[in-house]
């Protein structure tokens, strides 16, 4: 019922219905906040759900991935970076392992802070783990870096990505389609477009 409340457009009434289950005495389990916290992330309330995180304390029930992974993605898309890179620090901190969401949002927060050098180290350390990029940790690079106008690095990170079998998504082909008149004839960068468009 909270998750319909916040999907329905009503996150009002899903945090009266979160604060009425409390004072009905039912504890919030680590689901629910999941589901409280990627609701008010998503209804741009991204200051309310950290400072309900850090109410709770140290929990050790709270230290879990999936709910810095929404507060982490959050903060980023509330136009909050460094709050999100502070989040990932903290999550490092506490010992829990990154999952490819993590690595592939701080991915996008290090490239569109223009930290390329986090970016590049963060990547090594993904792989150092043994956690494999996907398709959406792909598109985010190779996008973060066409709009940084890092070409040869986007240039690596799209053919590694056809090579490893994943496509670029809808805005990934967005933003490497006005690039092909202003890259050589012979650019590798090029030859990929136009091989994925062909």
């Amino acid at each position: 019922m909270l998750q319909g409340l916040f999907e329905s457009g009503n996150p009002a009434a899903a945090r009266e219905l979160f604060n009425k289950m409390q004072v009905k005495g039912q504890v919030p389990n680590i689901c629910t906040y999941r589901i409280l916290f990627h609701g008010m992330c998503k209804n741009y309330q991204c200051s309310d759900a950290l400072a309900h995180f850090r109410s709770l304390g140290n929990k050790e029930s709270m230290e879990d991935v999936w709910l810095y992974n929404i507060l982490i993605d959050g903060c980023s898309k509330c136009g909050n970076p460094s709050l999100a890179m502070d989040l990932f620090d903290e999550l490092l901190l506490k010992g829990l392992k990154p999952d490819v969401r993590t690595y592939t949002v701080m991915i996008s927060v290090y490239c569109e802070e223009g930290l390329l050098g986090k970016c590049k180290e963060l990547l090594r350390k993904m792989e150092e783990n043994g956690c494999l990029l996907n398709s959406v940790t792909y598109n985010v690079l190779v996008r973060e870096l066409l709009k940084k106008n890092e070409f040869q690095e986007a240039e690596i990170y799209l053919e590694e990505m056809v090579n490893r079998g994943f496509m670029p998504d809808h805005a990934t082909f967005e933003n490497l389609l006005p690039r092909i008149p202003n890259v050589g004839k012979d650019s590798r960068l090029r030859t990929i477009i136009l091989k994925l468009t062909s």
